[in-house]
């Protein structure tokens, strides 16, 4: 019986970034698990530089050999590329499509070679292709497997770069993943990795309907499931319900509100509070920034990062990582905006009426250019946010149309 309804268990099925309504492929089935062996580990597959900070992107080669920059997303079912530039995905034809049903892959015919999927909560029609063929060092993904095709908008990697491609869950679910910040290193085993004697494992599961992984979480006396998201760059979020019960149980010692955007390139404001005493297994965390407003409750790499290491292991299904002898807490960083890198320049994307930047004058599109006196041209996004929300910051110069404007920054 649940004794703390603002943390009240979930059924552990999650409606993820894409919800393949109409996907065969996505059922979250696991295979049969066989006793474990003692297999020796392999080489990886794929070893690149990691960093706190930043986002899993890596270079990939495409069938000409051509370079690439591609997002390994947990977050996303199938993989997404563009239908225009330099990474593209075919259009799914007839002949596919039922090669694709007789194979199980499509549980039913597509609406003209599209399906509707649940994106936050919301219906949208989107399109299915056949993607290109990829290399990512020893890990080679071949062409014409199912992906959607669809822009990307807004979305970018957390160290503003573009990326061609996101490569989703039922690419990546087929490798071992150990993600250590303590050597700075993301490696990816094909069958077995090397053996350890980590603080924390726990059982994985996937999300029906998605694959996506599923870590269970504790608070108190209550459970519940959060899908894991390595494109999500913030520590946790959770549905509007959900944030408001641990609001309303005075679980956040303060709210904020803060800006996202969603796939469709709306610019959604969303409530935020820092929550301590999440738990997975016998491990407590630290303190998290934790946002509201999304279908599920899920978990980024604001979370990850305050690991020594991790590691998604899909043959035995079971996370594992090590925590720092002192974890890191989060903090909240008044911003009452949204930006968007623009050249050596931050868009204001979006304003809170009550925010500094709107009582001061700052309009949406107008373009950052410096914060007091230092350039944001070599600043990422939370470095700048952290000036704006300092409290000390007087004046930004933008940049609107072709006026450059020096504004001083009024107390709220």
């Amino acid at each position: 019986m649940s004794t703390r309804p603002e943390f009240a268990r979930l059924k552990p099925v999650i409606a993820g970034a894409v919800l393949c309504t109409l996907l065969a492929a996505c059922t979250g089935k696991q295979d049969a698990q066989q006793p474990a062996a003692k297999a020796s580990a392999d080489a990886p597959v794929l070893s690149v530089p990691l960093q706190r900070n930043g986002s899993w992107v890596v270079e990939a080669q495409d069938a000409q050999n051509k370079t690439h920059r591609v997002l390994l997303d947990t977050g996303a079912s199938l993989s997404m590329f563009e239908p225009e530039g330099p990474l593209t995905a075919a259009p799914l034809t007839k002949a596919a499509e039922a090669a694709f049903l007789r194979q199980g892959a499509l549980a039913s015919p597509t609406d003209d070679g599209n399906l509707t999927a649940g994106v936050f909560g919301q219906a949208h029609k989107m399109a299915l292709g056949l993607g290109p063929a990829l290399r990512i060092q020893q890990w080679s993904l071949p062409a014409g497997t199912l992906v959607f095709r669809a822009k990307f908008g807004r979305l970018a990697s957390a160290d503003d770069q573009p990326f061609d491609a996101v490569i989703g869950i039922e690419h990546m679910r087929d490798l071992i993943w150990r993600a250590d910040y303590a050597t700075g290193r993301l490696t990816a085993y094909a069958n077995a990795a090397p053996a350890h004697d980590w603080q924390q494992c726990t059982f994985m599961t996937l999300a029906t309907g998605t694959s996506i992984p599923l870590i269970e979480f504790s608070f108190e006396s209550e459970s519940n499931y959060f899908a894991m998201d390595t494109g999500f760059d913030s520590d946790v979020k959770l549905p509007q319900e959900l944030f408001e019960n641990l609001e309303n149980a005075k679980r956040f010692p303060h709210v904020q509100t803060t800006f996202t955007t969603d796939i469709t390139n709306r610019v959604v404001p969303n409530p935020q509070g820092l929550l301590a005493g999440l738990a997975i297994g016998q491990k407590t965390l630290p303190r998290l920034k934790v946002n509201g407003g999304s279908a599920d409750p899920l978990f980024g790499m604001g979370l990850l990062e305050k690991m020594d290491r991790f590691e998604l292991d899909f043959r035995h299904y079971r996370f594992c990582f090590d925590l720092p002898a002192t974890p890191k807490d989060s903090t909240l960083t008044p911003s009452h905006s949204l930006l968007e890198r623009s050249g050596e320049h931050y868009e204001v994307i979006g304003l809170l009426p009550d925010g500094a930047l709107a009582h001061s004058g700052v309009k949406a599109g107008d373009q950052i250019a410096m914060v007091d006196q230092t350039s944001v041209a070599k600043l990422d996004l939370d470095q700048v946010y952290a000036l704006l929300g300092s409290g000390n910051t007087r004046q930004v110069t933008v940049q609107r149309g072709e006026r450059t404007l020096v504004i001083d920054l009024k107390p709220n």
